[in-house]
């Protein structure tokens, strides 16, 4: 009987990975496959931020990709948002901005979003901003996720770009967000007309 038990575990087990490990490959495959659709917009998803205001390689790979959108006139806008670091008290939008300023951009042509706490929250500023299109950039293992947020919050036409760097680490947070994907299809809801969630 114990057997029997431990067997159907083990079998429960390596069907759970199975299916795990093919929607980990969804998410990827997903992300890598986005292709840029030109658009009023492209939105900078913020990541963190050294004690001294500098963006870490994540998010200069992510700021690298919005410029090359913006040289080329695929987008006319950079939104970048972040959220201020409750650590060091840094504001990651604030920073991307001024980033891209010192790369070429015109303030006129940047767009701050300082309340980017999250995936969710930006997608509903992006909403606000420009609701007929934009080009979500962040890595690769977010895009599916992103792209789901902003049409899910209003934004019509959603492209996705992301930086062609890729490191070890990036595998943990594919799993991350295989698992977060689901949970915000189950809860995020749009809010209603008096402001509140």
């Amino acid at each position: 009987m114990k057997r029997s038990l431990l067997k159907a575990g083990l079998v429960a087990l390596c069907v759970l990975g199975l299916l795990l490990t093919a929607w980990c490959g969804v998410v990827a495959w997903c992300g890598v496959r986005s292709s840029v659709q030109p658009a009023e917009m492209a939105v900078i998803f913020g990541t963190a931020v050294t004690d001294q205001g500098v963006p870490k390689p994540a998010l200069r790979d992510r700021l690298e990709s919005g410029l090359d959108l913006w040289k080329e006139h695929h987008v006319r806008t950079l939104l970048v948002s972040g959220a201020v670091e409750t650590e060091n008290h840094q504001d990651e939008a604030e920073i991307m901005a001024h980033w891209l300023e010192a790369h070429g951009v015109p303030a006129s042509d940047i767009i701050v979003d300082s309340q980017g706490n999250n995936t969710w929250l930006t997608a509903l500023h992006v909403a606000e901003e420009s609701p007929d299109g934009a080009v979500v950039v962040s890595q690769w293992f977010h895009i599916m996720r992103a792209e789901w947020a902003l049409r899910h919050a209003g934004v019509n036409r959603v492209s996705g770009a992301y930086p062609p760097r890729f490191r070890i680490p990036e595998l943990w947070y594919l799993f991350r967000e295989a698992v977060a994907l689901p949970v915000y299809a189950l809860t995020k809801t749009l809010p209603s007309r008096d402001g509140a969630q």
